[in-house]
């Protein structure tokens, strides 16, 4: 069991603990509104028709897979079950790794493997958002002429 003061004591516990709230509370949010869909938070997405917004459908879907209704969250948006994973993996691997922290000897190990797994899964889980991002930010008109 892990203790106040060991939470007091170190900032990897500490991160650990708000990030793992900060992802139970998306789960939490997309939960409260899959019945109604009336979401508080206004995406920017909705006011833009364009391929651009990759992100367009996240929320909806999330709670369509809250629901387990896969199938409507991958028409909404074809990236949601990834990047819910990546926050139900992080959920798990922030209890888990707080664990290991506070039992093992070597901390700093725990630590680096925690950064490079974290990562990594980032990487794989938004995927599409990074090449998305890749493609906008580095894709520049060619307005040269030969």
């Amino acid at each position: 069991m892990i203790t106040i003061n060991q939470i007091r004591s170190s900032e990897y516990l500490l991160i650990n603990i708000i990030f793992a709230l900060l992802f139970l509370s998306i789960f939490i949010y997309s939960l409260i509104f899959a019945s109604s869909g009336a979401y508080p938070v206004k995406s920017v997405c909705d006011d833009i028709d364009t391929p651009i917004c990759i992100s367009k459908g996240l929320s909806r879907a999330f709670s369509q897979i809250m629901l387990g209704n896969i199938e409507e969250a991958k028409s909404l948006n074809k990236h949601s079950l990834l990047i819910f994973l990546f926050f139900l993996i992080q959920i798990i691997s922030r209890v888990t790794l707080s664990v290991f922290y506070t039992i093992s000897i070597k901390k700093r190990m725990v630590i680096n493997l925690d950064i490079a797994f974290s990562s990594l899964l980032f990487i794989y889980c938004f995927k599409g958002f990074l090449i998305k991002l890749f493609e906008t930010f580095f894709s520049f008109p060619n307005t040269y002429t030969y």
